[in-house]
């Protein structure tokens, strides 16, 4: 048998050896191809997310959700919010159904509105029932019953005193409750003094004087050296008394503008309780008593 040649056998190695390398790259080649496709697949969902992935990423855990106000849907009724109710409204202030006076005598029953001037007087021998001291300071010549008022009137002077000192204002009463036989002696006086025409121009007739009411009173300063006297009015005591004296139930009864209509001269000293809600409006409306209470009843 004839042996092979040296030539045919290194071609023989050389065919052998390029099949192999062929065969190893195609493998080679295969094995990459493959990883690539593998990895576009898995890659796949992350790009396009399902409905119910969607639905999750858009709904806020309850740990970092804020709260926000819910709309009310078209379906349900808006729930109703509540009002904030509205602070209750001042009813106006109520005229007395009675008679300011009868025949001259003044209707007691108007209380604290009771109307007594030089055409009105009281019944005879009228005394309150309800007097009582006023807690505040008087003048050393008021003594006894001058210091007494109804109690009413008592409780807002006490409460006027306190928010005088309060503002640096230093007041004491001279004057508050008169009876009937004092002002006879009073008013005599001042007859024999002055006349009675100009008597008349500044102290009441027996039973005509508010005093008598227990719902007057005077009132002074060491400004004026507690003396009853118009130059109250320039002092820092009588006009506080001017501006505050309605906001404790009290008026200035004889103003200096009213002189022809009230009968009197001017009185700053001179305070009428009337009650708060009254002696604002009085305040407001700057008019007599005698004209406020005509007007209420009206």
């Amino acid at each position: 048998m004839r042996k092979p040649s040296m030539l045919m056998v290194c071609c023989a190695l050389t065919l052998t050896l390029v099949g192999c390398t062929t065969s190893d790259q195609s493998k080679t080649e295969e094995a990459e191809n493959k990883p690539a496709e593998t990895e576009q697949q898995t890659e796949t969902p992350a790009e396009t997310p399902t409905d119910k992935e969607d639905e999750q990423a858009e709904q806020p855990t309850p740990e970092t959700e804020e709260p926000t106000a819910e709309e009310p849907s078209e379906d349900q009724p808006e729930e109703e919010v509540p009002v904030a109710e509205a602070p209750p409204v001042e009813e106006p202030t109520e005229a007395p159904s009675e008679p300011l006076e009868q025949n001259g005598t003044a209707n007691l029953k108007l209380d604290t509105l009771v109307l007594v001037n030089k055409q009105i007087a009281l019944p005879a021998g009228y005394k309150p029932a309800d007097l009582v001291t006023a807690n505040i300071d008087f003048v050393e010549s008021a003594t006894g019953e001058r210091k007494m008022l109804r109690k009413e009137a008592a409780q807002a002077i006490e409460k006027l005193m306190t928010g005088a000192k309060a503002a640096d204002i230093e007041l004491k009463g001279t004057s508050a409750f008169r009876s009937y036989d004092y002002q006879v002696q009073l008013f005599n006086n001042y007859v024999a003094r002055d006349g009675k025409e100009q008597a008349m121009k500044y102290s009441a007739p027996p039973g005509h004087s508010e005093h008598q009411t227990g719902l007057a009173i005077d009132v002074s300063s060491a400004s004026v050296g507690y003396q009853l006297t118009q130059s109250l009015e320039q002092t820092k005591e009588g006009k506080w008394l001017a501006d505050n004296a309605h906001t404790y139930g009290f008026i200035v009864r004889y103003q200096r503008a009213y002189e022809a209509e009230t009968g009197y001269m001017y009185e700053p000293w001179h305070l009428r309780y009337i009650g708060v809600e009254h002696a604002t409006d009085v305040h407001k409306a700057n008019v007599p008593l005698e004209h406020y209470l005509e007007q209420l009843m009206d």
